[in-house]
């Protein structure tokens, strides 16, 4: 039965392919979708669970007068809609290691915002904490298998995780994680390992009992804490002698949680064996790469598909064409060896490896790079060539950097052919070659 309620709920449409059944069947940008076969619809999610059907009756809302629309597809074929974005539940919590927190004046508006939403970690693999989660939003995640969802431990140990949390009132994560497995909702977990604060029995602890949830507890990654220039607290950052303890730690323990468990869930970030200067693991000991998008995995894997697609090669490139290839700090040594092997057939590129004097020269990585140091490092450059720029560098789906230059600003302002490539080896090589 229709309500008012449902009715003030529903999801505005903001574009329908018009090439798709949606289409067809007279739905427009501007409508808004108020329920599908009697349920209501209030967010993209909802409209995800239930148009999965064959058989579609929809209501829809237009000029205040209410349509119903009948709908015969295939089983889980998309009907061709696209809703305006969710508002995001903000995030309680307060951190010692927030990276909201450290994020200076002039950044785009949207690297302010602290999110908490169980409904971004379902879509996009955004972490959550579970702080936040209502006994309406459980029941939602259970009835839809709302799975994978992706969590922020860092500690078992109640007492310090709230500490670290800075929220006293932070529920009991074990006792949480147990009700989402108990639905069978499968969760990939994160701990941020904080030196001195998370790390030694604390983090056995942690560990030991999240793998008691296996296979539930899908995967647990050890990432370090990153800090900016511009942290007021600051926390004992990772070096390269506690990169080792923790990897030779990490290891051992890796290895008997797959005798145990005939299993790899345990995976340790790249960023450790960068700062150790220890090589990485064989791609086989990442599974299926779970938590790639956490730094875990993305740098071997990069390299294994460089040398798959180095295999493929069959011409040599033409030598007129000259490349610059940005990244950061951290990524730069195992790019330059990509670039000395590209050369062997005939490839004139160079790597240049930018300081991020904007966050602090702690952050080293591609993705957190802006176009104020993009720029500091290319202008005094005064050879001529095409710079390639990994997507990761931007907003997704935009053309910004995180300090809300654009693209174009960077064109103008470097005198440069300037080029987005995807961050992957295999992207990167076609981009060169068909430039």
């Amino acid at each position: 039965m229709l309500t008012k309620e449902m009715i003030k709920k529903g999801a505005n449409i903001v574009s329908v392919d018009e090439n798709s059944i949606a289409f067809a069947a007279g739905i427009r940008h501007g409508d808004m979708l108020v329920s599908i076969n009697g349920n209501a619809i209030s967010d993209p999610i909802d409209y995800r669970f239930y148009e999965a059907e064959e058989f579609l009756n929809l209501q829809i809302m237009r000029d205040d007068i209410l349509k119903e629309i009948e709908i015969e597809k295939a089983e889980d074929e998309d009907i061709g809609l696209e809703f305006e974005q969710m508002q995001i539940k903000r995030c309680p919590n307060k951190c010692v290691f927030c990276f909201v927190d450290q994020m200076p004046d002039g950044c785009r508006d949207s690297l302010y915002i602290k999110d908490e939403d169980y409904r971004f970690s379902f879509l996009y693999g955004s972490y959550i904490t579970l702080t936040n989660l209502t006994k309406k939003d459980k029941e939602r995640i259970f009835s839809q298998r709302l799975s994978p969802l992706y969590i922020s431990v860092h500690a078992t140990d109640n007492e310090l995780r709230r500490k670290m949390l800075g929220n006293k009132k932070a529920s009991d994560i074990l006792k949480e994680i147990e009700e989402l497995t108990r639905h069978r909702i499968f969760l990939h977990t994160q701990i941020v390992l904080c030196p001195g604060i998370n790390d030694g029995k604390y983090l056995k602890k942690s560990i030991n009992d999240l793998k008691g949830f296996y296979p539930f507890i899908s995967s647990i990654a050890i990432v370090p804490v990153g800090q900016t220039r511009h942290r007021i607290n600051r926390l004992r950052p990772v070096d390269a002698d506690y990169a080792k303890k923790v990897i030779t730690l990490l290891t051992k323990i890796k290895a008997n949680i797959k005798k145990k468990l005939g299993d790899d869930i345990l995976f340790i970030a790249d960023e450790f064996y960068i700062k150790a200067g220890m090589d990485f693991p064989d791609i086989s000991e990442y599974a299926d790469f779970p938590q790639i998008e956490n730094g875990v995995g993305l740098v071997p894997l990069f390299l294994s598909e460089f040398g798959e697609a180095l295999t493929k090669i069959k011409k040599k490139a033409d030598s007129s064409k000259r490349f610059f290839v940005v990244t950061g700090e951290s990524f730069a040594p195992y790019l330059k060896e990509c670039a000395a092997k590209l050369k062997r057939f005939n490839f004139d590129i160079d790597v240049i490896a930018v300081k991020n004097n904007f966050l602090g020269e702690s952050v080293t990585v591609a993705g957190l790079l802006t176009g104020q140091d993009i720029l500091r490092a290319l202008e005094n450059i005064n050879d001529k060539r095409t710079v390639l720029i990994p997507s990761v560098a931007l907003k997704e789906a935009s053309d910004r950097f995180l300090d809300d230059i654009t693209v174009e600003q960077l064109r103008n302002e470097s005198g440069m052919e300037i080029q987005i490539v995807k961050a992957d080896a295999q992207s990167l090589v076609k981009q060169l070659l068909h430039c």
